[in-house]
């Protein structure tokens, strides 16, 4: 699993409420091109602006060396150790490039990579002219992740034709299954043969898809982001450059709404698909445009498509979003095989996921409120724009109207978000009080305070988080905790304590490719950097940068074996501590003692999250293991991994039904009778998740027996 990858889809990061810095930089004698400028100034700010700047030398210029090709080749099997040796001369000199020298490493690699993959697609046509032939006693392996590069040409060839073969291996065996397991008469007579060239066409159509991504995916742009992020990345984890285009992704995922067409995108051998048109967008509105329509061409206005053939879905993402009232034209391929070209104006609309939404749990002989949060969203500079602490105290109000005896926050997998939303929401539980401190480069803490003196609800309090629970989730579920104002339920957090900014980058660009005889330049967005600029404390004093929340009652998530938290970072920052704050806690808690025993002698009674972390374990360290290229091998281990992977899903799932149900608005299309049945499915899945949410059952249970023995409210100063 790509950890890095995952993290930054979810958009793990806080955000002041403060006014932007914006960096409206003039070069009028740019030293090179608008790389150099890009990087000397993400130098300049970062050195300026990071909690923990490194210093810029030798050392850390080996570290950019091996963490660029890293991310360049990861699998080690496109360069050659030819090309490794030649890279090495700039080794230790990447420092005097990010101090003002010009840049000449990413372009030496970027040219030997596109090289490199041009041979690749000139070759692997030949891979797939033969049959393959899986032996029994095969000693042969596919090695997902190599330790060294090839030393030649055919070496890695080799390393192809391995990887096209286990691939192979796995479609034709998953065919085979599908024939043994058929009562159809067409299915089950196939021969293996026929599976075979099946097989192996399919194989062939992925890979040949992936080298082309290789070339059309990562333009230059993209290549020299990853190159400015592997030295962005050695100050911490979190701390990012964004090219522009990424930079308007970031702010879409942060505020839950972005400027498009009305359509979900997927994929079909590869081309981008219409694979759903949302009732009342543009798409839908211009009536030229259906599911199931493919996009051979993205254009911006008036200028010129880009073919996106093998783009992956973000990326074709990313060029069908943009600006509010602009104009996007695709180039669509019909079900009759026609082409046509549709031009649509972009609009506002809304990523649903994004926003709170509740049910309600009727357990046992109580009512309990399920509020739902995916992220701390929040619109900077929109004072019409939706916030989740406004939306959440809605939802608060709107489950006591249906009487609930208690409520349950849902932060698991919400990656976090704005530092004041977060702020705002922990205010919604509490009178008033200190909610989280601060300290940045200068390393005097500063506080943020609930002041309003006003509780949305005061009555008992379940959250429940898992190790994906990152950031402001952490906050949140810190600040509960430590006021003890709720129970925390479910694995140990992320363990992300850090505090980002964003700055965005612009600059007045002299140059032949840039200003076209504009002696004054042109201006040129150089893309945003997010800084990592403070570190959050508990109000208790701790951080829970590294450690995490430790939950109230612990259940062990499904990826929490695996290598996916702030621990396992290799440049995340240090745990540290600051003084604790004066505040006031609750005294309606359980004993967490009497909750634990509660749990392990009632609940847990067949010790179910011991064997689910045990298989966990097993599962998250078969994923770099060499694969065997032998068909009753591959079956063997197949068969293992399903039999635990499905154990341990099953366990977390319930065998029947609970009684949720959701308590949405009834969405109606804008100036429309029609229903958007987009938005319905989407209530419909996360009420249909929790009917058999094994931790949702536990979370109700232990609500229960707090509610059995619940003392009268009071509170005293801690």
């Amino acid at each position: 699993m790509n950890r890095m990858i995952w993290l930054k889809t979810i958009s793990i990061f806080l955000c002041f409420n403060v006014m932007f810095i914006i960096l409206g930089l003039r070069f009028k004698e740019a030293p090179g091109d608008k790389y150099d400028v890009t990087l000397h100034e993400v130098v300049k700010t970062l050195k300026q602006y990071h909690v923990s700047p490194q210093e810029i030398n030798d050392s850390l210029s080996a570290k950019i060396f091996t963490d660029y090709l890293e991310r360049m080749d990861g699998e080690r099997n496109i360069f050659i150790q030819s090309d490794i040796l030649r890279f090495n001369e700039y080794k230790f000199s990447l420092d005097d490039e990010l101090n003002g020298e010009t840049i000449r490493f990413f372009y030496i690699v970027k040219d030997t990579y596109k090289k490199r993959v041009t041979e690749l697609q000139n070759e692997s046509p030949a891979w797939f002219k033969n049959p393959a032939v899986y032996t029994t006693n095969s000693t042969e392996y596919y090695y997902p992740i190599n330790k060294n590069h090839p030393a030649t040409i055919s070496e890695r060839t080799a390393r192809w034709k391995s990887k096209v073969k286990y691939h192979e291996l796995e479609k034709y065996a998953e065919l085979k299954e599908v024939r043994d397991l058929s009562t159809v008469d067409s299915v089950k007579l196939r021969s293996d043969i026929t599976l075979e060239v099946e097989a192996r066409a399919s194989t062939e159509t992925i890979i040949k898809k992936v080298i082309s991504q290789y070339n059309t995916q990562y333009t230059d742009d993209e290549l020299f982001s990853m190159y400015v992020n592997s030295f962005v990345n050695r100050m911490d984890p979190h701390s990012d450059y964004f090219l522009p285009v990424e930079k308007r992704s970031w702010n879409e995922s942060l505020s839950g709404k972005f400027y498009g067409i009305g359509a979900q995108i997927g994929e079909e051998n590869g081309f981008l698909k219409l694979s759903v048109i949302s009732v009342g967008g543009p798409a839908w509105r211009s009536g030229e445009v259906e599911a199931g329509d493919l996009i051979l061409k993205v254009g911006q206005g008036d200028e010129k498509p880009v073919d996106v053939a093998g783009f992956s879905i973000p990326d074709g993402v990313k060029l069908i979003r943009g600006v509010d009232k602009t104009v996007v034209s695709l180039t669509l391929k019909k079900a009759d095989g026609t082409v046509k070209v549709v031009k649509l104006i972009r609009e506002e609309l809304k990523i649903e996921e994004t926003f709170a939404r509740s049910n309600i749990l009727n357990y046992k002989d109580k009512k309990y409120g399920i509020i739902n949060l995916p992220k701390f969203y929040t619109s900077f500079g929109d004072e019409h724009g939706r916030s989740c602490s406004d939306d959440v105290a809605k939802e608060l109000e709107r489950l006591k109207s249906n009487n609930v005896d208690g409520v349950i926050v849902d932060l698991r997998n919400n990656g976090g978000g704005s530092l004041q939303e977060v702020v705002n929401m922990v205010g919604l539980f509490i009178p008033q009080g200190p909610v989280v401190q601060v300290k940045g480069k200068t390393g005097r803490p500063g506080v943020y305070f609930d002041r309003d003196g006003k509780t949305t609800y005061d009555g008992p309090l379940m959250v429940m988080v898992n190790e994906f629970s990152a950031s402001a989730s952490e906050i949140f579920a810190a600040a509960i905790q430590d006021y003890r104002r709720g129970l925390i339920i479910g694995s140990g957090t992320y363990g992300k304590g850090t505090v980002q900014r964003p700055y965005n980058m612009n600059a007045t660009i002299k140059g032949p490719d840039l200003a076209d005889n504009d002696t004054n330049g042109a201006p040129v967005d150089l893309g945003s950097i997010h800084i990592t600029m403070q570190k959050y404390y508990r109000i208790n004093g701790s951080s829970v940068q590294m450690k995490g929340v430790v939950p109230d009652i612990r259940l062990n998530g499904y990826y929490e074996s695996y290598k996916v938290k702030e621990k396992d970072e290799e440049t995340a920052l240090p745990w540290d501590e600051l003084s604790k704050l004066q505040y006031t806690t609750w005294q309606n808690i359980p004993d967490l003692v009497t909750m634990q025993k509660r749990f392990s002698s009632t609940i847990d009674t067949a010790n179910v999250f011991a064997t689910f972390d045990e298989n966990s374990k097993w599962l998250a360290a078969q994923n770099d293991l060499p694969k065997s290229i032998s068909e009753s091998a591959y079956k063997q281990q197949v068969k293992m991994i399903r039999d635990k992977s499905t154990f341990n899903r099953n366990l977390m799932r319930l065998p029947e039904d609970l009684d949720v149900y959701g308590i949405y608005d009834s969405p109606q299309v804008k100036d429309s009778a029609q229903v958007d049945k987009i938005k319905i499915d989407r209530n419909n899945r996360i009420t249909n998740y929790y009917k058999r949410d094994h931790y949702l059952q536990i979370t109700a249970d232990l609500l229960t027996e707090w509610l059995k023995t619940r003392p009268l409210m009071s509170s005293t100063n801690n």
